[in-house]
């Protein structure tokens, strides 16, 4: 994202979305970015753009993430290009702004957090509850992204 993308992001309230073959992980924030909620995963089946239109208008958000594992080189894998079509189907079921943000590591992140937060391995075994919280870790990301390029006087 541009510094100027960045920036349009505050007083917003933003949603993650973490893209996976079988489930997408979701977490939404408030418009101050103070607090961030996961959201039930969405299964990855036909009318996954009808759920998720649904959530974004629930939730009342108004900019959407989502994570893509870049490469510091930039190239491209398979699931990049999976993810890429997948944005572009979502502009097209959206009024929203989307945008693509960088989502190296986030499920590895997410499972560390897990088992630095004392949750049982059983529960992070089950299904959509990694996906959740690398949701909530590519929203986190992108907020400390913003916070540390605004003025403190916004």
């Amino acid at each position: 994202m541009t510094r100027d993308e960045l920036l349009s992001l505050n007083g917003k309230r933003l949603c993650a979305i973490d893209f996976g073959m079988r489930r997408i992980g979701v977490a939404v924030c408030d418009e101050m970015h103070i607090v961030v909620s996961t959201r039930p995963v969405v299964d990855n089946t036909p009318g996954v753009m009808d759920r998720l239109v649904q959530q974004f208008a629930q939730d009342r958000t108004e900019v959407v993430l989502v994570g893509v594992p870049r490469h510091h080189d930039d190239r491209t894998t398979p699931i990049i290009e999976t993810i890429e079509r997948f944005v572009t189907e979502l502009r097209m079921h959206t009024s929203l702004p989307v945008y693509e943000v960088d989502e190296a590591f986030s499920t590895k992140e997410a499972r560390s957090i897990m088992v630095a937060t004392g949750v049982k391995k059983k529960k992070r075994q089950t299904k959509g509850v990694k996906d959740q919280m690398a949701a909530a870790v590519i929203l986190r990301d992108a907020i400390q992204e913003v916070r540390s390029i605004t003025p403190q006087n916004l």
